[in-house]
């Protein structure tokens, strides 16, 4: 379960992953394909996600993946994972499997073994993957209680522009998921509004808030078989690193011999993510 700090995003991106030249200063190798995996046609470029709106806007209209998860009421399940620059991981090595879920539910058994392809960068910007693959993501996220302080009236982006919710002190507002660029998605009254988090900062409860989320992609597994995969469980693996950030909107499967420099990257940014948060506050 990932544990995101409201209003104290982290501003260290690590720049890696770029297409190494070849010795002779031509282009690199394409990416290699992993041994068993099944190729289809080359997929065409598509334009990549530009707006962290869009990754919780483009879910598919046919599949219910609140039912599909099965969480509690007290948590929020949305398509797209949050961030400016969103979480993947890729596979380094031939042969690794996870032990996926039929369904993304933390509860349910991990009884799904999944082999994925190597060199395969599991991160809703690689376009090419998440088409041929099928990938979906989606993000459940703790409902938490915002509580309003003071008075205040709020900017949020609507269908027709710009509006302003008027708040008063005691308003309590539910913070449902992070978006990107200091975005998130709040009901207010049984309305969804998407507010920037600097607006309710000191005027409000959350500062400090601790969000808990858990980040799931459904995955197609050599062999035929599909599986939900969580983050976390994911990156635990030992051939399985947190994805090299390239720049934004940017992502692809890595080439062979970036193996070695994708590997230490990614466990330094590993680590990052696992250190404990201080927001400065004295006990």
């Amino acid at each position: 379960m990932k544990k995101a700090w409201i209003l104290a995003l982290a501003g260290s991106l690590v720049a890696c992953g770029q297409p190494a030249e070849s010795p002779d200063g031509g282009n690199a190798t394409a990416p290699a394909t992993a041994e068993h995996e099944t190729l289809q046609a080359d997929v065409p470029e598509s334009e990549p996600i530009t707006s962290p709106y869009e990754l919780a806007e483009s879910a598919p209209n046919d599949r219910d993946f609140a039912a599909l998860a099965g969480y509690p009421d007290t948590w929020h399940v949305s398509y797209g994972w949050p961030g400016e620059y969103p979480a993947g991981f890729v596979v380094l090595e031939q042969g690794v499997t996870v032990n996926g879920r039929a369904r993304p539910n933390p509860d349910a058994p991990a009884n799904v073994p999944c082999t994925l392809p190597q060199y395969a960068n599991y991160q809703i910007w690689n376009r090419q993957r998440v088409e041929r693959d099928n990938l979906e993501f989606i993000v459940a996220s703790k409902i938490e209680p915002v509580t309003m302080l003071v008075d205040a009236r709020i900017e949020t982006p609507g269908d027709e522009g710009m509006q302003v919710l008027n708040l008063k002190a005691g308003d309590v507002l539910s913070y449902l998921r992070y978006l990107g660029e200091g975005f998130a998605i709040f009901d207010v009254d049984g309305q969804e509004y998407t507010i920037n988090e600097a607006e309710l900062r000191d005027i409000s409860s959350m500062t400090g808030m601790a969000l808990e989320e858990d980040q799931w992609v459904e995955v197609a597994c050599i062999g035929g078989t599909r599986a939900w995969l969580l983050y976390d469980d994911a990156i635990a693996q030992d051939d399985i690193v947190p994805s090299p950030i390239v720049g934004f909107g940017e992502a692809s499967d890595i080439y062979p011999d970036e193996v070695d420099k994708v590997r230490a990257e990614g466990l330094e940014l590993e680590a990052f993510q696992n250190q404990p948060f201080d927001d400065g506050s004295v006990d």
